[in-house]
């Protein structure tokens, strides 16, 4: 019964900003693209993300996307709820190219919706093609997300950008479109690349994803 009625999104946190809604499932269990890096930095770890309650509750998200009705789930929730940016995965990330194509599916049927979303899965070789078909979809802007132990893919789809995650005070690659910093580095001379909400001048602006729009644009 509460699989039939609970929602499936909700809305964002501090950083995103209230008018976009999110999908999120478990960290790490569906992240197969995941390196050492991202692992000992995940956000999807710590703090609110360890209480019993989020646990809970993306698990739950988890079940769903095994259920044969989950596209069609999604699509009416999207349209009944008025949603105008959806950030897939503020947790987790696309575990199997069959679940990218229901993302495709969902998407294909959303085109009003601007999605977003990152990932690492374009290092797994079963992934990476649904990756690329998901990448060409006009309502979606996909980000790669590299580090210093993946590198810079050698294929990167044309509408695909590349969202690096800076771990030491070494110079981001330069083909890195936009740079998140953990708090440790964020004391570092600012750089146009470098995510707004990351910076002093944006705290002090309180900017959000919903502000900014630059990772869906």
């Amino acid at each position: 019964m509460l699989d039939s009625y609970r929602s499936l999104l909700q809305y964002g946190n501090s950083k995103l900003g209230r008018a976009i809604h999110v999908w999120s499932i478990p960290a790490i269990d569906t992240c197969p693209g995941s390196t050492a890096l991202c692992r000992k930095l995940c956000y999807a770890t710590r703090h609110r993300f360890r209480f019993e309650s989020v646990r809970r509750r993306l698990a739950w998200n988890r079940r769903q996307c095994d259920r044969s009705d989950f596209v069609e789930r999604m699509i009416a929730e999207i349209r009944s709820s008025g949603v105008l940016v959806l950030r897939i995965h503020v947790a987790g990330d696309f575990y199997s190219a069959a679940y990218v194509r229901k993302w495709i599916a969902v998407i294909k049927a959303s085109p009003r919706v601007r999605f977003y979303g990152y990932t690492r899965s374009w290092q797994i070789a079963s992934i990476a093609p649904a990756l690329a078909e998901l990448s060409r979809l006009g309502a979606l802007r996909l980000w790669y997300s590299i580090d210093a132990e993946t590198g810079v893919p050698r294929i990167v789809p044309p509408r695909v950008r590349l969202a690096y995650l800076q771990t030491t005070p070494a110079s981001p690659p330069e083909q890195a479109h936009l740079v998140f910093r953990p708090q440790q580095l964020r004391n570092l001379p600012e750089l146009p690349t470098v995510c707004d909400h990351e910076t002093p001048a944006g705290k002090q602006l309180r900017v959000t994803c919903g502000s900014c729009s630059r990772c869906f644009r």
